[in-house]
């Protein structure tokens, strides 16, 4: 590899790194998964899954400390990808792989949420890693690893590791020429028997509370097209070669058509891994005469850089509209660079300079991911933790004599809402902190003659306690950008 070659993807590691941890020590909880895990923490309870029973431990290190497991999870789960598919399809194709996740606008921005879905990712994508090492040489040391990974993943989210593994050694037992191997690791029989340990030693959960994605199709689908955004022509050049090829029965092609099937039927986010690899090949080959995806590819180039021109537009609108010049600055920072940066990539694929194709989309991806948490996130923050203050305020409402330990603290949530990171911030400073989940248990509580205080949105407020003055309020966004206001009612 030349010096220029190491020099670029030193740069892209340490952006990658720094996209992984920047700012998690001061972004407060997000709603839903991450602050259902926060108030297992604050309960002092742990989960079932694997990373249910880790992370509760480290909350009370601070957010950092509590975030940093996805961050390293991550990382880990790269190296480890490099040392086993290195030989399988090449130090290139595996570098570009790598170098496409780094530059996701998906994985690393999971990996900095104390959630399961980046435990669930590493494992999956490991486990198919090595299924496929094995497949092609079928030692004792692939076949010990897989068996670990696939117990890890099956903890994490069994459903969705059982389709997408399961269903895979099925289909490359009879599809693929070395098929046969896999008699020898038998993993339709190893998931079952290491499930059924897990649900004896009651280590096997079900749910998905503690997932953003989870099994939600249209969010499964959604992220994962927005993730891969920067590369879009290129993944659909190889899902398409995938198809043509495997109808003539190439081993490879077969190989990449069967992990997507099987990885969007689990929901599997190790569809991620799946399509970087889609993506890698088709570098590769690009910068052939005859490479016969040309159209496809640049077809895709110039619909994403027209598309990303009018999000930006509406992006540094919408930023000034709510920000002012520091909002339309921190708009026009990331939308410029992520623009930019895909035009020189588009130059790249016109002229048919890999340097320019590789390092304008790489870096598009790994600065829009910069940008967001070093400009944006930053002012939307002012915003969204303003309802953590509302619960010093209701410490302040504390009368002479009164401890946190004694006063009746519920948290409302209001049916089909995430969970809100209310609950987490109330428990640690109330510990006898109370959720209710109900209209009608709401209902009982403003009628309850015991003294504390509820904390609830404002229009629920205004629904089931009219005329009742609010002792203190917040006036903020929820996470998904929109207008939030929180209430404080005494009774």
């Amino acid at each position: 590899m030349r010096i220029q070659n190491r020099l670029f993807y030193a740069i892209a590691a340490m952006l990658f790194l720094a996209n992984t941890l920047v700012m998690n020590d001061l972004t407060s909880l997000w709603d839903g998964a991450e602050a259902w895990i926060a108030w297992l923490a604050v309960q002092q309870e742990t989960g079932r899954a694997l990373h249910e029973a880790v992370l509760p431990a480290l909350y009370g290190q601070g957010l950092f400390w509590f975030r940093l497991p996805g961050a390293v999870l991550l990382v880990l789960a790269m190296l480890l990808y490099a040392w086993i598919s290195g030989r399988l399809w090449g130090q290139e194709a595996t570098a570009f792989t790598l170098l496409v996740l780094g530059a996701s606008l998906l994985l690393p921005n999971l990996a900095k949420l104390a959630t399961g879905d980046i435990w669930a990712m590493a494992t999956q994508w490991l486990a198919f890693a090595v299924l496929l090492r094995f497949l092609k040489q079928p030692r004792l040391l692939w076949q010990a690893l897989f068996y670990l990974l696939l117990f890890a993943a099956l903890w994490v989210q069994p459903i969705n590791a059982f389709v997408f593994l399961v269903g895979l050694s099925v289909y490359l037992y009879f599809a693929h020429p070395q098929g046969r191997n896999l008699a020898r690791l038998q993993p339709w029989l190893a998931a079952p028997m290491a499930g059924a340990a897990l649900y004896a030693l009651g280590m096997l959960s079900f749910d998905y509370e503690s997932f953003v994605i989870g099994f939600r199709s249209g969010r499964f689908l959604l992220w994962n097209f927005l993730g891969l955004l920067p590369f879009w022509g290129f993944w659909m050049a190889g899902l398409w070669e995938s198809l043509l090829r495997a109808r003539r029965g190439e081993e490879m092609a077969r190989i990449n058509l069967g992990a997507f099937i099987f990885a969007l039927l689990g929901h599997s986010l190790a569809l991620q891994g799946v399509l970087a690899l889609l993506i890698a090949k088709q570098w590769q080959g690009f910068s052939q005469a005859a490479y016969p995806h040309r159209p496809l590819v640049l077809a895709g180039a110039v619909l994403h850089l027209v598309g990303a021109l009018f999000a930006a537009i509406l992006l540094m609108i919408a930023a000034f509209h709510e920000f002012g010049p520091v909002g339309f600055r921190a708009g026009a920072s990331l939308a410029g660079a992520y623009w930019m940066l895909s035009f020189v990539g588009a130059i790249g694929l016109l002229g048919g300079n890999r340097r320019y194709l590789l390092g304008g989309t790489a870096l598009a991806g790994l600065l829009a991911t910069t940008f967001f948490w070093l400009q944006i996130n930053p002012l939307v923050e002012g915003r969204r933790n303003r309802v953590a203050q509302l619960v010093e305020d209701a410490r302040g409402q504390l009368e002479a004599g009164q401890s946190a330990e004694s006063i009746s603290c519920r948290i409302f949530i209001p049916p089909g809402k995430p969970f809100p990171k209310l609950a987490p911030y109330a428990g640690a400073v109330f510990p006898g902190a109370e959720l209710l989940e109900t209209e009608e248990a709401l209902r009982k509580a403003l009628a309850s003659s015991q003294q504390g205080f509820i904390l609830l949105p404002e229009e629920w407020a205004q629904k089931l306690a009219p005329g009742r003055e609010a002792a203190a309020r917040a006036d903020g966004w929820d996470d998904g950008w929109k207008a939030q206001n929180v209430v404080l009612l005494k009774y």
